[in-house]
């Protein structure tokens, strides 16, 4: 054969490559892969060897005949992995590496087998270990193994390398130094590896099969590269050489972009409402800040300031802010500390839920407690004002000191984020919900600062054996619910109507 045909094969097949890559928009990378694939393959059948001669060879100018996988197969493999890397990037190529070498591990695998089944024929057939399709030494594989992977590195590093250094001189003088660079060191690592170092590195062949690969390649990596904007392709041809053996430094930026923006839901979402536990917890499961609900056994507790409405018409709005923060200061850390979560400031009201987003077994008992101490909390506000005379001044506007009603239920919710991709709320459904609004509401008419209900008190005594002294305040109707509610009030909490203890 002429070896201008050798040459022109070369030169097609990886014409056919660039071409099948060029219909990527269409369908997709498979059909490349797969034709790599094909390629891997073709090498290893013609690479074999059988009674010591190569078992296909070819000729190009003024050299020996060398064996076609060197001068076909290997470098339109290399052609390829650079084709990946430069248009599809580092991970890409890392994934094709990978892939390939799986390839090599099936190969072997499959060798084992037919060498299996030729050394143990059925009675009466010869044995045909000796047949090169099927005939395998330890040796080879894994030396074919790892003089892949240093070829990758090679190719990759090199090219690179020389893309950034000799940035006026033609694309196809780095791929076709890139090429021949890597086919002979290729020659001389797996030699190496086999004892046989610097035998059949077909040094001449393989520079005029660089040649037939390397000007097609860079012919239709220039024409690729001319269709991307000028920073993209900046970005594609300055890339770090130590690339393929290290992660891209924007891989990284990518990931933690994704992780500061998760974080950033993460605090738009819950804010200063959670305790440093909900959060770590939240962070540990960013599964929770999904979109969508579950149903969750949990307790709400809902509280407002009794006579708000008064107050805010006698007090100047500046005065009346400064009531709210410091009310809502001395609440909010009563709530977290008993790892409950404030789901909503409207306007006066707190309404927090103790359950979700993370589960507590004593939810119920967590919230008497936050009750217990929010009392405590207004308790020690009004002291603060009564020494600063803050308390005179309300006195003289008509009104007497900071009262807060608390309505607590227990019972299943539907729990979790609600809204758009845009803008989300960690949000409590369900007619729970609303029960601990209006029990909230009867301490007005029972003229109590705090108010459970049954299911509350069935669900603290069921998980704690330190229960505060509970006062039956019978069954009540309620808006919205067509059962009566019957509530408990805690004995000797503050009543609605005064800052004092009644014991």
């Amino acid at each position: 054969m002429s070896p201008a045909i050798l040459l022109a094969e070369v030169a097609v097949f990886t014409l056919f490559l660039c071409a099948v890559h060029a219909l990527k928009p269409r369908l997709g990378l498979a059909p490349l892969y797969a034709l790599i694939g094909v390629v891997l393959a073709f090498s290893f059948l013609v690479a074999n060897k059988h009674d010591g001669q190569w078992r296909l060879s070819t000729a190009v100018y003024y050299s020996s005949p060398a064996n076609v996988a060197s001068v076909i197969f290997h470098p339109l493999l290399h052609a390829s992995m650079v084709l990946v890397y430069v248009l599809e990037g580092t991970k890409a190529a890392r994934r094709l590496a990978a892939a390939v070498v799986l390839m090599y591990v099936f190969h072997f695998l499959v060798q084992l087998a037919l060498y299996s089944h030729a050394s143990h024929p059925p009675a009466g057939m010869p044995v045909l270990t000796d047949s090169p399709l099927v005939a395998y030494t330890l040796a080879n594989r894994p030396a074919s193994v790892l003089a892949f992977i240093l070829d990758v590195v090679v190719i990759l590093v090199s090219y690179q390398y020389l893309v950034n250094h000799l940035r006026n001189v033609p694309l196809a003088i780095p791929v076709f130094t890139a090429l021949v660079l890597t086919m002979v060191l290729d020659g001389i690592i797996y030699n190496t590896l086999r004892g046989r170092a610097f035998g059949d590195l077909w040094i001449l062949q393989k520079l005029q099969v660089g040649i037939a690969a390397g000007l097609p390649l860079s012919a239709y990596l220039s024409w690729q590269l001319s269709q991307h904007k000028d920073e993209i392709r900046h970005g594609i041809l300055r890339r770090d050489p130590l690339g393929i053996l290290k992660r891209q430094v924007r891989e990284i930026q990518a990931e933690l972009t994704a992780q500061r923006e998760k974080l950033q839901q993460l605090k738009n979402t819950f804010g200063r409402y959670v305790s440093n536990e909900v959060v770590q917890a939240l962070l540990e499961d960013p599964r929770k800040l999904e979109l969508g609900g579950e149903l969750r056994h949990v307790t709400i507790l809902f509280a407002d300031i009794r006579g708000y409405s008064t107050l805010a018409e006698a007090l100047a709005p500046t005065e009346v802010i400064g009531l709210l923060n410091d009310y809502f200061k001395g609440v909010t850390r009563v709530i977290l500390e008993n790892k409950g979560m404030i789901n909503e400031f409207e306007g006066d009201a707190v309404l927090a839920v103790f359950g979700a987003p993370l589960e507590l077994e004593n939810h119920a008992e967590l919230a008497v407690n936050s009750a217990l101490g929010m009392l405590d909390a207004v308790r020690d506000l009004n002291a603060v004002w009564e020494d600063d005379g803050t308390a005179a001044r309300w006195r003289g506007a008509g009104v007497d000191g900071l009262a807060i009603r608390i309505g607590i239920h227990t019972g299943e919710v539907v729990a979790g984020n609600i809204g758009s991709e845009a803008r989300t709320k960690y949000a409590v459904i369900g007619d729970t919900v609303n029960t601990a609004s209006r029990v909230e509401g009867l301490n007005k008419t029972l003229q109590t600062s705090v108010l459970l209900t049954s299911t509350t008190r069935a669900a603290v005594l069921a998980r704690s054996t330190v229960v505060p002294p509970l006062v039956d305040m019978g069954s009540h109707v309620v808006k919205g619910r067509t059962e009566p509610v019957r509530v408990f009030t805690i004995e000797n909490a503050y009543p609605s109507g005064s800052n004092e203890a009644t014991a």
